[in-house]
């Protein structure tokens, strides 16, 4: 008696490939949908927080956190020291998100939360020739360029070395007519705040 060995037929293979296909073209969709709402996420946490800042300074009369000398001052009118409309001390900048979240609670603490897994800091200082209070993640390069990229052609002019949006000490990282989902690697994004 002699035994057959069968194999696939052509169809079933041809089969398994189109549901392998029909896999991963809804893992690469999947994955750029979560980019995409990431992008949004992180344009919308930046108006809120320029809401935030505006709201604040009708309210009161000045940015938060200018002219605190304590980083976690108990009240508004702790902070009475001259004010010059950035916060150019460790005090000041530390009392911005204190006086934003913890006393008037125009934001809550989930909302200085970045995509990236890290808190938004304040961080005074010069970004391609552009001074004054920048959103900043600590520890260098924290954000993936991709959604930096997708951000800045959002919300601003898609520069990455000029504008509200920029990549620190990079300003060739990306332009406007680049391709943002091709770009890999991580960048030192700051989003301008102040003044």
């Amino acid at each position: 008696m002699r035994k057959s060995n069968r194999g696939f037929t052509l169809v079933e293979l041809a089969i398994v490939l189109i549901i392998i296909g029909l896999i991963l073209g809804m893992v690469f969709k999947g994955r750029h949908l979560i980019d995409s709402a990431k992008v949004k996420h992180l344009a919308a946490q930046y108006n809120k927080i320029l809401a935030a800042v505006n709201t604040f300074y009708e309210r009161y009369g000045y940015y938060p956190g200018d002219g605190c000398n304590r980083k976690d001052p108990p009240s508004v009118s702790v902070c009475s020291n001259p004010k010059d409309g950035i916060l150019t001390s460790q005090q000041e900048r530390e009392a911005f998100w204190h006086l934003l979240i913890n006393v008037t609670h125009i934001l809550s603490a989930s909302d200085r939360r970045s995509v990236f897994g890290q808190d938004w800091q304040i961080w005074y200082g010069t970004s391609n020739g552009r001074s004054g209070d920048w959103l900043d993640l600590p520890g260098g390069n924290q954000a993936d360029i991709r959604l930096v990229c997708a951000l800045d052609q959002m919300v601003d002019d898609g520069e990455s070395g000029s504008g509200d949006v920029q990549v620190h000490n990079n300003s060739n990282a990306y332009h406007s007519d680049s391709d943002c989902w091709s770009l890999n690697g991580q960048v030192n994004v700051v989003i301008y705040v102040l003044p």
